[in-house]
């Protein structure tokens, strides 16, 4: 096996697995923890490249081969599907209900459902539905000790125990392995339209600022660079999209792009060679961004392209984290990671609750040590 396609940032495990069940999974990381080994956890890899290099790096665990959905209620909106599944097999046994999970991912036939979960994977169309977190109504997991555990329901209301599915969400696998979700869906949008106008950057922003108070958009995009661009979508009742469109008209000589065009802007954030993101509160996405660049105007990110020096970061983190927000280092050189540190001082939970927690769910480190902020 070729274990190279699992490096981290220069550092090869010893070994590969690729579990097809969830006892497996829990039998992996159960050894493991007695062994006093470590794991890193797998998906479709959009997303894998985030974090610090793992201190100790034994196996990688791929969970592609745990997918497939387990049980869909469509009268109930919900769904129970396996962790390895990609967010367009998911879409395809759906479709036929009329029915969708609405998160979105770049790539979505390599983005797992487990991996989107665990890396809080962010999207433009937070602007209509929020946190990917406010999807999931529980999971069955592996702790970093081999335990199977269960967390929330199966259904929609659900109040039972701590909804730690919440907590999954932005662990980035160092807490659990989740193996399986329950979703809640929502109807297929009878019609969606994605519009791009041109034009100079301060004007481009102001229009976005502007159609944000004032339209119930499915996503408003900024991309600045060599020609500036605003992207905005709408989508829902036909008659609903219709009424929206002449008012975002009225703004600008908008011209109709594909959903292809739509899915190459999401998926830059996958694909360049440098990437750094920016939490920011609603509505300041635009405020810290230069060069090539697009903000999710509304869903509180940004993204910036292009490499950069040191120096440049570090002025915009600190610009960033005085707002209340961060930079994350995405997708960058192991050599810059290691000398800027790629989450700086995140708005995470306060360091010594994050390391009970960690004490907790993972208490002899075997998930992806090193590899979070916490």
């Amino acid at each position: 096996m070729d274990l190279t396609r699992y490096a981290l940032d220069g550092v090869t495990p010893a070994r590969a697995e690729s579990p097809g069940t969830a006892e497996d999974v829990s039998a992996l990381i159960g050894g493991a923890h007695r062994a006093r080994e470590t794991i890193v956890l797998h998906g479709g890899g959009t997303r894998i490249g985030i974090g610090d290099a793992p201190s100790r790096y034994d196996t990688a665990v791929d969970l592609r081969e745990l997918h497939g959905v387990v049980e869909h209620s469509a009268p109930d909106l919900v769904c129970i599907v396996r962790a390895g599944t990609t967010l367009a097999e998911l879409a395809a046994a759906l479709a036929p209900s009329r029915q969708r999970w609405p998160v979105d991912a770049p790539e979505p036939e390599r983005a797992t459902i487990g991996g989107t979960i665990a890396s809080a994977a962010p999207a433009a169309s937070r602007l209509r539905h929020q946190h990917v977190r406010d999807w999931v109504i529980g999971c069955q997991a592996v702790l970093g000790d081999g335990t199977l555990v269960r967390a929330g329901g199966r259904v929609v209301k659900n109040v039972t125990g701590y909804d730690l599915s919440r907590l999954y969400s932005g662990s980035y696998g160092t807490l659990a392995a989740i193996t399986e979700v329950s979703l809640k869906l929502i109807a297929i949008d009878e019609r969606t339209r994605t519009m791009r106008l041109r034009g100079e950057r301060s004007a481009l922003e102001r229009i976005a600022l502007e159609l944000r108070a004032a339209l119930p958009l499915e996503a408003i995009v900024l991309a600045t660079g060599d020609q500036p661009a605003l992207y905005v979508r709408a989508a829902g009742l036909g008659a609903a999209v219709d009424r929206i469109a002449p008012e975002v008209g009225a703004r600008g000589a908008f011209e109709d792009i594909t959903d292809a065009e739509w899915s190459a802007l999401s998926a830059r954030v996958t694909r360049e060679p440098f990437v750094a993101r920016l939490a920011l509160p609603p509505g300041r996405e635009a405020a810290l961004i230069d060069g090539d660049a697009v903000a999710y105007v509304g869903a509180g990110t940004a993204f910036l392209f292009g490499e950069r020096t040191g120096a440049a970061i570090t002025a915009t983190r600190q610009r960033a984290e005085a707002l209340g927000g961060a930079l994350v280092l995405e997708r960058t050189s192991a050599e810059q990671k290691h000398a800027l540190g790629v989450w700086g001082n995140t708005r995470a939970t306060h360091p010594a609750v994050a390391a009970a927690l960690k004490a907790r769910f993972d208490p002899r480190g075997v998930l992806a040590p090193g590899r979070f902020a916490a």
